[in-house]
């Protein structure tokens, strides 16, 4: 598991029994200390950021955008809640390292149901995880997909509205899918597939349009965007695109002019905020160990883009990079 060993924020199992298994010995469960969430006082002093993180289908690279970004904010100094909303194939916990994750966003919307959702109670649901000397808090995603039934528009925006009072950073995972799910016709509101990434989306100050930067994920892009102008989204939130996967291999000599004269030609008048280089041997290092880039390649161009889009650009800690048993790694991810 990573250096980021977990910490449950509570004793309480998801009631699905997902946690069996994943280790020989029971994790300890501790509360959560009441300096992880913001006070009333803090709160005013210190306004949320929400930033979604969200792309088309085909694997752009959100989670690993998502979850890195959290980990730079959080090295940064400030409070961060990582929250999974990808109903359709969740894993920040899996690139966490996590073995022995729970859905936690599903545990925050059970409360949310009953009225009893709070930032203290968003706290108690997520795993504290503790990442390249940094504490970060994970509200973890679904465990299956079959479960998104779970997950009502109106408990994830309570959820949402909760976490943005105790956090200085809120990060969500959003998934690709925009589509208004057909309401059908029941006495109680139908649930909704898409509406956590709708509520994401919704919940955002900042829009990360993750694509990739080929002659494929280019064009699926293109066509995102104009969804997500027709979807709803906070007033006055700002997208900002975020080439991922850049190698000249893929799109041509000098890679940054290729793709901005694509999307400047089809995106109409939006600016590319980040090109991340594509660094397969520093993410497949991450991935094996349970580790971020920080931890696992912190001297990376790819660590390095990822800090600078989060705002905080700093030198790269030394010495914090360590790798981990494969069996244990591999089983966790595969529950």
């Amino acid at each position: 598991m990573s250096s980021g060993e977990w910490i449950p924020a509570s004793g309480e199992d998801d009631d699905d029994g997902d946690r069996s298994g994943a280790r020989s010995a029971a994790p300890v469960a501790v509360p959560v200390p009441p300096a992880d969430v913001l006070t009333d006082s803090e709160a005013g002093a210190r306004p949320t950021r929400t930033t979604a993180v969200w792309g088309p289908a085909g694997s752009p690279g959100r989670t690993t955008v998502a979850v890195n970004l959290s980990v730079e904010l959080a090295l940064a100094g400030r409070r961060t809640l990582l929250v999974d909303l990808d109903t359709y194939a969740a894993s920040a916990g899996v690139l966490l390292g996590l073995l022995d994750e729970s859905a936690g966003i599903a545990q925050a919307c059970r409360l949310a149901d009953q009225g009893e959702i709070s930032a203290e109670g968003v706290g108690r649901c997520a795993l504290r995880a503790r990442v390249a000397g940094a504490t970060l808090q994970v509200l973890t995603g679904l465990t299956r997909s079959d479960r998104w039934p779970e997950l009502r528009r109106s408990a994830l925006d309570a959820v949402l509205t909760a976490a943005a009072e105790g956090w200085e950073e809120v990060v969500i995972d959003c998934g690709f899918s925009l589509e208004q799910d057909e309401e059908l016709s029941f006495d109680i509101p139908a649930p909704q597939r898409n509406a956590a990434t709708l509520a994401g989306l919704a919940a955002a100050d900042r829009i990360l349009a993750v694509g990739a930067g080929d002659p494929v994920g280019l064009p699926r892009l293109v066509r995102a965007l104009d969804e997500l102008d027709q979807a709803e989204t906070a007033a006055g939130a700002v997208v900002e695109i975020v080439v991922n996967q850049l190698r000249a291999e893929a799109s041509g000599v000098a890679p940054r002019s290729q793709v901005r004269s694509v999307l400047e030609h089809f995106a109409g008048d939006r600016t590319v905020s980040a090109f991340l280089p594509w660094d397969r041997k520093a993410l497949d290092r991450a991935l094996l160990g349970g580790q971020v880039l920080a931890e696992a390649a912190p001297k990376s161009a790819l660590r390095r883009a990822l800090s600078a889009l989060a705002g905080t650009p700093q030198e790269p800690a030394e010495g914090r990079a360590r790798r981990l048993p494969v069996p244990r790694r591999l089983l966790g991810a595969a529950r």
